[in-house]
């Protein structure tokens, strides 16, 4: 089997690379720059941008599988980067797996596209799509993924016109914009056309992490960690390399006719963790205190509100320090009923929580974090 990783030198993507070589794949990354580490795989590098459909295109061309990792995965209050990498590059990726015949296609989504600013415990994948959106990763990640369901079983073609929709960058300058992608009945048995499935982590972690506990350690040091919210809520995680395996099993599950064509599945660590609890787990790893200050769920959504409205006037590009987005995120339960992915995928978390924290120390302090 010949596979694409877009966002192959990231962290899930390099995870993922690992994951195929190990099993024999012929695998190839598209990224915007090149990797020392996937060089010394001896991974083929293909570089470009999402934002070509050609230098895509050519990436693409001659594999069996994509894996579309890549995405643009930030709390900034401009929507353009939203829009040209998750919408615009997943529209590139989609378009060049059918005109060059790919048989398969493996996205990346995310839990938050279903999230609402109330709890959600235990829910599973018939929950509806987010309304309205908090942010624009979350609606983004949200078409994007629509956008991949409703092209099961398109067939090969040099010209997807995705079902008619309005792509344009003026349609994805509200978050209240809705986009429902309509899902055709198409032949499941056809030879000649591409096959999708989508899946939802949340909050991946692991050794190697650049983003997730390097900035919560940062902002612990400096005394800028509170938490929000009563302490209480609870939340599913990923270990980064059982994320790694679930994705070729959604490969592998992607059969003419079978239950993962088309679907979307939650995928997570076998239990859901306290948020706060875990966070403290944490710092404890490097030797840091658990968080002592806290802010309520009220006044982090206040003042998440109050930041967006001044980060757009002053259009200002960096990430505000709080979003109603980021409040709900570290303030509510967000949970998830894993047993389609276990049942349809074969998918079952090798990793223990404990195990992968243990190792995630490790990592850590060879770092120097």
């Amino acid at each position: 089997m010949k596979a694409l990783v877009t966002g192959g030198g990231g962290f899930l993507g390099r995870y993922l690379v690992e994951r195929l070589l190990a099993d024999g794949c012929e695998t190839r990354t598209f990224c915007r720059h090149a990797h020392d580490e996937l060089r010394s795989l001896g991974v083929d590098q293909r570089l470009g941008d999402l934002r070509s459909f050609d230098d895509v295109s050519k990436a693409v061309e001659g594999v069996d599988v994509v894996f579309h990792v890549a995405a643009f995965p930030s709390i900034v209050a401009i929507p353009r980067p939203f829009y040209e990498t998750n919408v615009l590059g997943t529209k590139n990726v989609l378009a060049a797996c059918l005109k060059n015949k790919v048989r398969k296609l493996v996205y990346t989504s995310t839990q938050c596209v279903a999230n609402t600013i109330e709890s959600q415990e235990g829910v599973d994948e018939s929950v509806p799509y987010a309304r309205p959106f908090l942010g624009w990763y979350q609606m983004t990640k949200a078409v994007a993924e629509q956008f991949v369901r409703a092209a099961n079983y398109a067939p090969w073609t040099d010209d997807y016109d995705f079902e008619g929709l309005d792509l344009s960058e003026s349609k994805f300058r509200s978050l209240n914009a809705t986009f429902e992608a309509r899902r055709p009945r198409r032949d499941p048995y056809r030879e000649d056309a591409l096959m999708t499935v989508a899946l939802r982590p949340h909050l991946i972690w692991g050794p190697r992490d650049r983003n997730l506990v390097p900035r919560l350690l940062e902002r612990a040091r400096k005394g800028k960690l509170r938490r929000v919210g009563d302490g209480r809520n609870v939340i599913s995680t990923i270990y980064v390399q059982n994320a790694a395996d679930a994705h070729k099993l959604a490969a592998d599950a992607l059969t003419p006719g079978g239950s993962a064509p088309g679907s979307v599945y939650y995928i997570a660590q076998e239990k859901p963790l306290n948020c706060w609890k875990w966070i403290d787990e944490l710092l404890a790893l490097v030797g840091e205190p658990p968080v002592k200050k806290s802010v309520s769920f009220k006044t982090a959504w206040r003042v998440g509100t109050a930041m967006e409205k001044l980060y757009r006037v002053l259009g200002r590009e960096d990430e505000p320090t709080m979003t109603r987005f980021l409040a709900t995120q570290l303030a509510k339960s967000y949970w998830f009923d894993t047993t389609r992915a276990k049942n349809e995928l074969g998918f079952s978390p090798a990793i223990s929580t404990e195990e992968g924290m243990r190792r995630l120390g490790e990592d850590l302090r060879a770092r120097g974090c």
